[in-house]
């Protein structure tokens, strides 16, 4: 018997190399992919850039309002405060103003009254001061006393 020949198993022939144009397309595939993440994130971060700027320029003028506001409150309620004073004084002075004419109005009726009374008065003196006459008249003229005209005795008739 013949001795049988061990097989030699084949070796499977080892892989072949991907082509250098095939690898050197995958870099470029791969050199594209990271160029368009790098331009990608570097809008990102402008963005974000901007973003925060704006952010930062919002609040400052959302301060910058407050800080009117605050003032204008403020300035609104000083005025306020004056007007309701001023209003005040003129309700005071007008008050003032009305007392004033009515005192005014007061005086010139007593004093109404008062040119009445002297004139009233005058007109009394003056008849006292003419009977006087009279009567002085009458006494150095040593003439009976007779009653001055419009006024009567109590014993006599006129007729």
């Amino acid at each position: 018997m013949a001795q049988k020949k061990k097989t030699v198993s084949k070796r499977k022939p080892a892989r072949k190399r991907t082509k250098p144009a095939e690898s050197g397309s995958q870099l470029a595939q791969l050199r594209g992919i990271v160029s368009q993440l790098r331009a990608r994130i570097e809008k990102e971060a402008h963005a974000r850039k901007l973003d925060s700027r704006l952010i930062t320029e919002a609040k400052r003028a959302r301060d910058e309002i407050v800080r009117q506001v605050t003032s204008l409150r403020d300035q609104g309620k000083r005025l306020a405060e004056q007007l309701q004073s001023t209003l005040t004084d003129a309700k005071k002075r007008e008050k003032a103003r009305q007392d004033a004419l009515a005192v005014v109005t007061e005086l010139r009726e007593e004093l109404a009254r008062k040119t009445e009374d002297l004139r009233l008065k005058t007109v009394e003196l003056r008849n006292l001061a003419q009977e006087s006459a009279h009567r002085a008249r009458e006494i150095i003229q040593g003439a009976p006393p007779t009653p001055p005209p419009g006024s009567s005795e109590p014993g006599s008739k006129e007729e």
